[in-house]
């Protein structure tokens, strides 16, 4: 998602967005200053602030609905355990705002570096960086994250989102159509991932694609570990060479070796099928009214359209 400009967020201005937040985090000891755009993203909204020296951005949730104090307690304890591994950004404080919902937030330290607009711009000191960062990532053992027994326990879990979401009974004709397209091929994507046996646990980010990669001049940072799970370290890259809009990539300057090759192809079609089933996700949501107005315009419901049938289209080539 590109640059957003706001002028209210969570139905505040940024100037009563301000109060509250110096209001709700002890944290800041000068006045906080916010601008007035979105950094990007669709699973939050990202807003870059100021105050006393420290540059910080503030996240704050794409529903409208009410959320409890601990909505941001698993991103805020992951987050603090790989930044002290240098591969991501250092919560700063989390809460809930002083409005009438209590609308929760978490503060990371602004990461400066490169942000690429497609894999294709990597280099190949990135790509090495960032391998070199995923290598870290998969040899820890953090507590308290969700394990995904199997390729079909990850699929059956996502997809359950949208079978069990409650705007399914009113959906669309439009979204209708695109649910019912993903379902006719979706026992042959369970078939293909219950052959693909068990996963001996390793952590997978679990949303990794361009946006949530910043490059610095010797490292590779990554943002956003909401996704994070035990999985299978493989996911990621299946993940990456599968999310762009437009299209796929087959191998980039070397991301994949020759004996990844193989394990990462095979998880191709999960991924795939993951961001069919968060695009069908989203949607329902929008219908159902319960997105942060600046994540549901329509605009970004025709992107999301668009997104998903792209993506029903690449499964059907690659479903064995």
């Amino acid at each position: 998602m590109t640059k957003r400009q706001l002028s209210r967020v969570h139905g505040h201005t940024i100037t009563e967005l301000e109060g509250m937040l110096q209001e709700s985090c002890g944290f800041f000891d000068g006045k906080v200053s916010l601008e007035n755009e979105t950094l990007g993203g669709w699973s939050n909204i990202n807003i870059r602030g100021y105050s006393s020296g420290i540059d910080f951005v503030l996240k704050l949730p794409w529903s409208i609905t009410s959320r409890d104090a601990n909505y941001y307690r698993s991103l805020n304890e992951i987050s603090q355990f790989f930044s002290k591994l240098g591969i991501t950004a250092s919560p700063l404080s989390s809460g809930v705002l002083s409005n009438e919902i209590e609308t929760p937030f978490i503060i990371f330290e602004y990461i400066e570096g490169v942000k690429h607009n497609s894999l294709l711009e990597f280099s190949v000191q990135d790509i090495r960086f960032l391998k070199d960062c995923l290598q870290i990532l998969s040899r820890q053992k953090p507590p308290g994250l969700k394990r995904y027994k199997s390729p079909s326990d990850f699929l059956t879990s996502t997809h359950s989102l949208v079978e069990n979401h409650e705007g399914f009974a009113n959906r669309s004709q439009e979204v209708g159509l695109l649910i019912d397209t993903f379902n006719e091929i979706y026992p042959e994507v369970l078939s293909n991932t219950n052959s693909l046996g068990a996963w001996s646990p390793t952590i997978m980010h679990g949303d990794l694609w361009v946006p949530n990669i910043i490059m610095q001049s010797e490292k590779a940072i990554l943002l956003d570990f909401e996704a994070c799970a035990y999985g299978n370290q493989f996911y990621d890259l299946a993940y990456l060479l599968e999310s762009p809009v437009s299209t796929f990539v087959e191998n980039h300057r070397g991301l994949l070796s020759s004996d990844e090759e193989d394990e990462v192809n095979n998880l191709r079609p999960l991924a795939v099928a993951f961001l069919i089933d968060w695009s069908l996700e989203r949607l329902l949501s929008m219908e159902s009214g319960l997105i942060e107005p600046n994540l549901s315009t329509v605009d970004s419901r025709s992107v999301v359209i668009d997104y998903a049938r792209s993506k029903i289209s690449r499964l059907k080539t690659i479903v064995p």
